[in-house]
């Protein structure tokens, strides 16, 4: 897909990726777009700077705590009319919180779940649409276990598995609609700070010491990542940001072993 002229929505704008990825696109000629989040000090502050950089009335902000399914559902409708259109969605939504775990699924999972299919509900052929593409930004924590961290690292799971589900040929060939997951690996992003607290982490010292090796990356370098997979990535594939270089694509089992 070319990005020049299209429309998008990024879920999750208030992060540090979410901030890169709004500017990357912007940056590569989406000619609108909006930002969802909770935050919304963060947010409007995004909005007049992205504008101040880019041209008026190129990106706005609207408010809406994601996890409130009825309030999303309004507030989406309206994003797609306010936009005149709706060509690509990145969801980004993160929460790490191991301690009040609800929230960790009610927004890494349930919220992604509900906009992926209202995206394609709104953008699929059989609903009168184009086509487009959705970009669920999951973690390399999804790929892997990870005890320090079970909800988190199984919510990602999940983003994946329903990702690579919605993406198979009984869904696309009827909607036109590509589904990628994007899996960054460790980025400076204001959610870390969640990490080092133990009222979102057991035991966060262990933590830490866990993440000593791991080579933190610039949320530019997942954003560049983010053109990339929506230019080039095929439906159904998935995506690795990691360590500041270039993103690749993993290949995944689709059927169990032989035993």
């Amino acid at each position: 897909m070319q990005i020049k002229d299209k429309k998008a929505i990024v879920i999750g704008s208030s992060n540090g990726l979410g901030t890169a990825f709004s500017k990357e696109l912007l940056r590569n000629g989406v000619a609108k777009i909006l930002m969802i989040d909770v935050d919304e000090t963060i947010g409007r502050a995004q909005t007049d700077s992205l504008n101040e950089e880019f041209g008026r009335n190129r990106a706005s902000f609207v408010r809406c705590d994601i996890t409130k399914g009825s309030e999303f559902d309004v507030v989406f409708k309206e994003a797609i009319t306010s936009l005149g259109g709706l060509d690509i969605i990145v969801n980004n939504a993160a929460m790490i919180d191991e301690v009040n775990y609800q929230k960790t699924i009610d927004t890494n999972v349930t919220a992604v779940f509900r906009t992926s299919m209202m995206g394609v509900q709104q953008m699929g052929k059989d609903s009168g649409g184009k086509g487009g593409v959705i970009v669920n930004v999951a973690s390399v924590l999804g790929l892997e276990a990870f005890p320090q961290l079970p909800i988190y690292s199984a919510t990602n799971h999940a983003v994946i598995a329903f990702s690579r589900s919605f993406s198979q040929p009984y869904h696309y060939q009827r909607t036109g609609v590509r589904i990628i997951v994007l899996c960054p690996g460790l980025t400076e992003s204001p959610v870390l700070e969640n990490l080092k607290s133990e009222e979102f982490v057991p035991r966060p010292d262990e933590l830490m010491n866990a993440m000593e090796e791991i080579h933190r990356q610039r949320a530019e370098s997942v954003a560049h990542a983010l053109v990339y997979v929506i230019r080039c990535a095929h439906n159904g594939s998935v995506w690795i940001s990691e360590d500041g270089k270039p993103v690749y694509e993993i290949q995944m089992p689709d059927t169990l072993p032989t035993k």
